[in-house]
């Protein structure tokens, strides 16, 4: 299939002398904390929009970001399942998610979910790649992905079916938004026979529900502008967990709800801003152990409930050749750990449900200066202090370059200190947390080439991160240990180093047909004391693409194909995979889209169409976390 779109990329790059207009300059908010022009920043950025979220049918955040260069995701089943990401090597803990700019249900604990946070209602996501440490803080080693709500108050709608009983009602207008989402997720499995039982063929628990309430509106009194987002999201996941060791019973409820309220002051050259918001996250867990011993994750109920509130005061000062961003952060939040009484290492029988409550809180000031030298060369500083709580404090510096040598070649340079402080769950959850760990300390860099002309865009990047105090999780073993309920115990290790290259380039939509490809080569990601590979990161992912967008007019509407290529995981010991991890895939997927009314577009989408099983458990001795093979889904959408 690769060299097919090989040679289809080729093609379109020819040249041709019916080019499309090159597209309107994209602002973004994310990078530098204001608002500026993408091509101007001097963080790599990517943007996913509300057109894309709509074309792609993106359902979730992790979703959306599947094309991402840099961007490393993977799925623990169809949606409603777990999704672990990282972007440049970096794992999810390292990775900042934002709402509006505000920390999103779950980042104290690290249970942020992508893989179940609905676009309903979305905008927008921008993703900043390369340690933000200085602008952002703790969290931020890998990047940000800022999730923007959307203001519109046109009528909007849709209705979605497909394989394994997804289902999807959507309906929109005046700043809100409606949408339920449910699924059966009965999805076949590979049959075989492990010491002469028969293993499960399907699929079952694996069921998802869920309900999603947006509002977002802006008004503008004056020189002052408000903005008001809420949102609240009620899910119902079965969780069937590692296969074989497979739990018919087990069951978990999340109610995630976020509110802020952002007020800006527009002056002749700055804009100050203040942002007040609060986040909850309540996840319960339920399981039959009397049914099921082994197949448990939790032996009995649980209950995890994060709370925090936050306030962000900021000034933007526009001076013409210098611009400077300065403020400060207060964030207070609680933490409650209810875990049904989890076996602890090495104790029998395991002891009472343990009930853990920790308070954590940050305090920041920062500051950075871009000055711009000339038109086609500027330069940032910045500097960030940081205290954690009871964990100490950090200094964040960074710098970076953007310069624009010739007519259609850029050039971004970027060094940065990022940190991490230990999250609630590497430090209190009961059987797991370790409260003796140290925060992370990194030294990220990048530098990228942007190549821009009348046929094509791309760009060449490389990027490094040497990171001391690592902090990873070490096996320790399963009790008993035919069971599900395995032990893991988080420590830092002393260090380790990723480095990579991405490309990605894109071809002009002409006439009405256009190209992209993305690469990824993480050849490096080593825990240098052991000298393995770190988990989760694939040394090569790939997404290629091919449209054709016709006139507007007419009954067909467009079409596209994409295929994602992503090589085997990181290992424990250099040998041999991690149970949980996925080996090497390609996933396949397309749409075709007609126009049955002016306000109405008819999509017909395939996912997984080569029926490449990236999760297959396939013979004795394996395990994991199986996904859908090929599978369909018809959708109505009123724009």
């Amino acid at each position: 299939m690769l060299p097919f779109f090989a040679a289809v990329v080729a093609a379109v790059a020819a040249p041709s002398p019916s080019a499309s207009p090159i597209p309107q300059i994209v602002r973004v908010v994310t990078t530098d904390r204001s608002a500026e022009a993408i091509s101007k920043t001097t963080r790599v950025t990517y943007v996913v929009n509300k057109q894309q979220i709509q074309q792609y049918g993106y359902r979730t955040i992790g979703d959306a970001l599947s094309k991402v260069p840099g961007v490393e995701l993977e799925n623990y089943g169809a949606i409603g399942s777990n999704q672990s990401y990282g972007i440049r090597g970096s794992n999810t803990s390292q990775v900042l998610v934002l709402v509006n700019g505000m920390p999103a249900p779950g980042s104290l604990a690290n249970s942020v979910n992508l893989g179940t946070f609905s676009t309903a209602g979305i905008d927008r996501v921008e993703i900043v790649e390369g340690g933000g440490s200085t602008l952002y803080g703790t969290g931020a080693v890998g990047g940000i992905i800022n999730i923007i709500t959307d203001h519109s108050t046109q009528a909007n709608g849709l209705v979605r079916y497909g394989s394994f009983g997804d289902t999807e009602i959507q309906a929109g207008g005046a700043g809100f938004t409606i949408d339920r989402t449910w699924a059966n997720n009965v999805y076949g499995l590979p049959s075989y026979t492990n010491l002469g039982t028969v293993e499960p063929t399907s699929r079952n628990n694996a069921q998802y529900g869920a309900t999603t309430l947006r509002y977002s509106g802006e008004h503008t009194f004056g020189s002052i502008t408000a903005e008001l987002n809420a949102s609240t999201e009620d899910e119902i996941i079965g969780s069937p967990g590692e296969y074989p060791y497979v739990s018919t019973t087990s069951l978990q409820n999340e109610v995630d709800n976020i509110a802020g309220l952002t007020l800006r002051h527009n002056g002749a050259q700055s804009t100050t801003t203040l942002q007040l918001g609060g986040e909850q996250q309540q996840i319960a867990y339920n399981c039959n152990e009397l049914q099921e011993p082994s197949a448990c994750f939790q032996p009995s109920q649980s209950l995890s409930v994060e709370s925090r509130v936050s306030a962000y005061l900021r000034n933007a000062v526009d001076g013409g050749h210098n611009h400077i961003v300065y403020g400060a952060d207060l964030s207070r939040g609680t933490v409650m750990a209810n875990s049904g009484g989890a076996p602890a290492p090495f104790i029998s029988p395991p002891p009472p449900p343990a009930v853990i409550t920790a308070a954590l809180a940050q305090s920041a000031a920062y500051v950075q200066d871009k000055f711009d030298f000339s038109k086609a060369f500027q330069a940032y500083g910045g500097l960030r202090g940081e205290l954690d709580g009871s964990l100490g404090g950090a200094i964040s510096p960074s710098v970076g370059i953007e310069a624009d040598p010739a007519h259609g070649i850029a050039i971004k340079l970027n060094y940065a200190t990022a940190f991490r402080a230990p999250n609630a769950t590497e430090l209190y959850y009961p059987a797991y947390g370790n409260p003796n760990l140290h925060p992370e300390r990194s030294q990220v860099a990048d530098a990228t080439v942007y190549f821009s002309g009348s046929e094509a865009n791309a760009s060449l990047g490389w990027f490094t991160n040497h990171t001391n105090e690592l902090i990873v999780s070490t096996f320790i073993g399963c009790f008993p240990p035919t069971s599900y309920n395995c032990i893991y115990l988080p420590e830092n290790v002393d260090h380790a180093a990723i480095q990579g290259f991405t490309f990605d380039g894109s071809t002009r939509t002409r006439p009405g047909i256009g190209a992209a490809l993305n690469v990824t080569d993480l050849y490096t990601a080593r825990n240098l004391d052991t000298n393995a590979r770190l988990p989760n990161d694939p040394v090569f992912t790939a997404n290629i693409g091919l449209k054709f967008v016709p006139q507007p007019t007419g009954l067909f509407g467009g079409a596209e194909i994409w295929e994602r290529v992503a090589g085997q995981r990181g290992t424990v010991d250099g040998t041999q995979p991690l149970f949980f991890q996925a080996a090497a895939y390609a996933n396949l997927t397309a749409y075709v889209a007609f126009r049955v009314a002016p306000q109405f577009d008819f999509y017909l989408r395939g996912y997984n169409l080569g029926n490449d099983r990236y999760s297959d458990v396939t013979g004795f001795g394996l395990s994991g976390y199986p996904v859908p093979g090929r599978s369909f889904a018809i959708e109505l959408r009123a724009r």
